[in-house]
């Protein structure tokens, strides 16, 4: 009967989880939130790269006259085009998601909450070096 009371209690303790607080919860939400922002500002510099590397390539592809280099520059251009489209999906499915997340955080706040989650989502975003 002891035991059986011991494993009882036990497994009780053990089942109970440490519950967050809302603070807690969001400010994790809002690291989340900064770290999927920083990863969208990088990804549109790249975009940004890419497209200066696909327009100067075009460019070069127009002026150049012998076959060998206009095949180099072509396979290179499509390098490029295939660059592009992945850098686009991606860019589009973490806009989803940050605009997903977004909407869950501020589903209908008013305009004080609003700047308030924007100054402290900008302080997280300037404290990682990522601004916007």
């Amino acid at each position: 009967m002891k035991y059986f009371l011991f494993i009882l209690v036990f497994a009780g303790v053990c089942s109970c989880k440490t519950k967050s607080s809302p603070a807690q919860v969001n400010k994790a939400k809002l690291e989340q939130l900064a770290d999927r922002s920083c990863r969208a500002t990088s990804i549109r510099e790249q975009r940004y790269a890419l497209a200066d590397k696909i327009r100067f390539t075009q460019d070069s592809l127009s002026k150049t006259k012998n076959r060998a280099g206009s095949q180099s520059l072509q396979s290179r251009l499509n390098g490029y085009l295939k660059q592009k489209e992945i850098l686009l999906k991606t860019s589009l499915a973490l806009a989803d998601t940050i605009r997903m997340q977004l909407d869950s955080l501020l589903p209908y706040s008013d305009k004080a909450a609003q700047k308030r989650f924007t100054a402290s989502l900008d302080s997280i975003l300037k404290s990682k070096g990522c601004d916007r």
